[in-house]
């Protein structure tokens, strides 16, 4: 039988093919840039968080000073499922991907763990670090813890929880604390989410948690996290399912800045 010309060969190969395509979420915040020297530009819908991180009776921020905290990010990345490591837990969600979107860094990386609960009243609960890797930010690291009540889950992993800075790790550069804080916050977090994650009574007003102490302190801050899970057809060897996670985070950030000799612009 007569071999294939190498002509006829070459043909065949240069025929046009479908190629998989990667999912992307489509992006309504600017990277960092020109636009507003001396600025970041403002998250949207952040005016929300105001009333509940700076109640009546507190020291409220300036329209300056919001935008000035606004914080958007967003990006994607992979995520697998498996047991929870406690009888508490149903299952453990991890996630992790590169590069985020955001006002505050042309690239986030992150990487996130979350829990589900067994006992449906008791919080989600999870954590997230962030690593900002441009000239801007060099290198700075923000950790959020994450919580919210169950009930948001899409195929039983939770698609929208509450995120606010973690008041006992470690933030680099940009991100970093200033040392004491006076006056002290005490009340934050513990008296702004129930037991079950959901948002508290706004300190100081009725059924609230605890009277408000003053709340115009560094490393304060207050969003909304949201994962929209698309998962694989063939979930990974080992776990109980894997896929594609989207990631969007906006919220409030009341950092200084301080830490950081390149971010001296934003104050």
């Amino acid at each position: 039988m007569p071999t294939q010309s190498t002509a006829t060969r070459a043909r065949r190969r240069c025929l046009p093919a479908f190629e998989n395509l990667e999912g992307r979420a489509l992006l309504s915040s600017n990277p960092l840039g020109p636009a507003l020297p001396g600025k970041h530009y403002p998250a949207p819908d952040v005016a929300q968080f105001v009333p509940i991180l700076y109640p009546p009776g507190t020291p409220q921020p300036t329209k300056a000073e919001i935008a000035r905290e606004s914080f958007v990010a967003k990006g994607f990345g992979t995520y697998t499922v498996g047991p929870g490591r406690f009888d508490t837990q149903a299952l453990s969600i991890h996630g992790f991907g590169k590069p985020m979107t955001s006002n505050l860094s042309r690239r986030f990386h992150f990487q996130y763990e979350v829990t589900e609960p067994v006992n449906k009243a008791q919080a989600v609960t999870g954590v997230m670090s962030l690593v900002a890797g441009n000239f801007l930010q060099n290198s700075a690291l923000q950790i959020l813890d994450l919580i919210g009540p169950t009930g948001t889950e899409k195929d039983g992993l939770p698609t929208n929880l509450f995120f606010i800075p973690d008041a006992n790790a470690t933030q680099t550069t940009a991100f970093a604390g200033t040392g004491t804080t006076i006056p002290g916050f005490s009340n934050f977090p513990a008296n702004y989410f129930t037991s079950s994650g959901t948002l508290a009574p706004a300190p100081g007003s009725p059924g609230s948690l605890g009277p408000p102490t003053s709340v115009d302190n560094w490393n304060m801050g207050l969003g909304i996290a949201t994962f929209k899970y698309l998962p694989d057809r063939h979930p990974e060897a080992g776990s109980l399912g894997s896929g594609t996670v989207i990631v969007v985070l906006r919220g409030l950030l009341n950092y200084s800045g301080a830490q950081s000799q390149f971010d001296k612009g934003f104050n």
